[in-house]
C-alpha cells in the first residue's frame, strides 16, 4: 500500500510508516500535477492541500483521504460523491472535528488576556459575542463563564438542530465588547447559512467603536477589504487574526493593522496537532480493515512542565479584577502570543513573506512548544487567601487547569 503524507502532520513516521510505503511531501505541492499521484492508495493531508476535481480524477487508486483538520472546506466533497458512483475505488473522506478545539479556545483566551491586560474593570463587566457555538465556540464560552462574562451565543444552524440551544441574534453578538468567530467556511450553494464574507462592512458597522474582532476560523469568513477599512478608519478598536484570505500571502494590511496577527496556528498546541493525526490514522485503519496501534503514549510524549514555578500577580481594586489578573499572568508565563505576532509582522519587510508564513507554521512547535492549558496544575503560596483562591480556581477550571496542593507546575503569588 502506498501512502502520501503531508510532512507537517506530526507523528507521521510513527503512525503511517508501518501501514505501507510512505511518501512525505509538502502539502502545498500536492495537486493534480503531482508526480505519481495515481499510484497512492491513501492521502493524509492538511488544509493547505486543495482536493479539487482534477486531483480526484487523477488519484485513481485512492481509497481514503484523511485530513488532519477539523473542517473539509478544502475538499470538494460534492465532486467526490459524484465521482464515487463511477470509480472502481470509492473514496472515503475522513476529518478530525474537535481535535484542536481546546487549543483554539486557549488561543482566543491568550488573545483576550493580552487585549485586556491593562483594563481597570474586571471581565465580568464585559461581554463576549461568539458566532459559532460548536466544538471551539462552546469551549470559548466555558472559559468566559468562569470569568463571569456576559456571553452572547449566535448559532442559528445549531438552534435548528438542537431544540435545547437558544441562539442569540447576529446583531446581539456583534454588539459585544469582543466578537470571536468559530464557523466553517460555506457558500450559498452549500448552506442556508453561508459564512463566506459573513462579516462585511455592514456587520462591522454594527460593532462598537471600542470592540475587537477575533477570527480563528477561516480567513474568507471576513471580507478583507471591509476589515482593512474598519481598522484604518478606527470604526472598531482592533482585531486579532489567525486566518486570512489569500494565505500564505494575505494582504499585508491584514497582518500589520491588527493588534495581534498569527500565522494560522490557533489549533497548533502540540497535543491538538497530534490528536488530529491520531484521529485520521485510526480512521484510515478502520476504513482499510487494519487494527490500529495503541497511541496513548504518543499524545503526551515530551510534555515536561516546570515544577512549582513562581508566578506573581498584582492586587487590584476588586477581588474579581485581581483574580482576572492572576489568570492573565499565568497564561502569559505559559505562552507569549505577542512574540508570535511580532515575528509574523516582521516578515512584511521580507521579499518572500509567504515562505516565512509557512515556515512559521512548520516550526511553531519547535519555536514555541505550546501545550494545552488543561494539562497544567496550579497552586498558591500563603499570600493568596481562601476567597481569592476560590475566584482564581473558578476561572482556571474553565480551561481545565487543576488547582493542586501537591506538585503544582506553577505557584501563584500575590505581589
Amino acid at each position: 500500500m502506498k501512502i502520501l503524507v503531508d510532512e507537517n502532520i506530526p507523528l507521521a513516521r510513527e503512525l503511517f510508516g508501518p501501514l505501507g510505503d510512505m511518501t512525505l511531501v509538502s502539502g502545498r505541492d500536492v495537486d493534480e500535477g503531482f508526480p505519481g499521484l495515481e499510484q497512492f492508495d491513501v492521502l493524509a493531508i492538511r488544509s493547505v492541500t486543495k482536493v479539487a476535481p482534477a486531483l480526484v480524477d487523477r488519484a485513481v487508486s485512492v481509497k481514503v483521504i484523511g485530513t488532519a483538520t477539523i473542517g473539509t472546506d478544502h475538499i470538494d466533497l460534492a465532486y467526490i460523491g459524484e465521482a464515487n458512483r463511477r470509480r472502481e475505488n470509492a473514496i472515503t473522506v475522513l476529518a478530525a472535528p474537535g481535535s484542536n478545539a481546546e487549543s483554539v479556545a486557549d488561543y482566543v483566551w491568550y488573545a483576550l488576556g493580552r487585549l485586556t491586560r491593562d483594563a481597570a474593570a474586571p471581565l465580568s463587566e464585559m461581554s463576549l459575542g461568539i458566532i459559532g457555538h460548536g466544538n471551539c465556540g462552546s469551549r470559548v464560552a466555558r472559559r468566559a463563564e468562569g470569568f463571569g462574562m456576559r456571553v452572547l451565543r449566535c448559532d442559528p444552524p445549531l438552534a435548528e438542530r438542537d431544540a435545547r440551544f437558544v441562539s442569540d441574534s447576529p446583531a446581539e453578538a456583534l454588539a459585544a465588547d469582543f466578537v470571536t468567530l468559530h464557523v466553517p467556511l460555506t457558500r450559498a450553494s452549500e448552506s442556508r447559512y453561508p459564512t463566506h464574507h459573513m462579516i462585511g462592512a455592514q456587520q462591522l458597522a454594527q460593532m462598537k467603536r471600542s470592540a475587537y474582532l477575533l477570527n480563528s476560523s477561516r480567513g474568507a469568513v471576513v471580507d478583507s477589504d471591509a476589515l482593512i477599512s474598519a481598522l484604518t478608519r478606527g470604526t472598531i478598536a482592533g482585531a486579532v487574526l489567525d486566518v486570512y484570505e489569500g494565505e500564505p500571502h494575505p494582504p499585508p494590511e491584514l497582518i500589520s493593522l491588527p493588534v495581534l496577527s498569527t500565522p494560522h496556528i490557533a489549533g497548533y498546541a502540540i497535543e491538538a496537532k497530534r490528536r488530529g493525526a491520531i484521529v485520521i490514522y485510526e480512521g484510515i485503519c478502520r476504513a482499510l480493515g487494519i487494527e490500529p496501534r495503541d497511541t496513548g503514549a504518543l499524545l503526551m510524549r515530551g510534555f515536561r512542565p516546570p515544577s512549582a514555578m513562581r508566578v506573581e500577580f498584582d492586587r487590584r481594586a476588586s477581588s474579581a479584577a485581581t483574580a482576572d489578573g492572576a489568570v492573565r499572568s499565568l497564561m502569559a508565563r505559559i505562552h507569549d502570543i505577542g512574540a508570535t505576532s511580532d515575528e509574523l509582522k516582521a516578515t512584511l519587510s521580507s521579499d518572500r513573506p509567504e515562505e516565512l508564513f509557512d515556515a512559521m507554521r512548520r516550526n511553531y512547535e519547535r519555536d514555541h512548544g505550546r501545550h494545552e492549558l488543561a494539562l497544567y496544575r496550579v497552586g498558591f503560596d500563603d499570600s493568596v487567601g481562601s476567597g481569592l483562591r476560590a475566584e482564581i480556581g473558578r476561572r482556571a477550571a474553565g480551561f481545565g487547569i487543576r488547582v493542586a496542593d501537591r506538585n503544582p507546575h506553577y505557584v501563584l503569588s500575590a505581589a
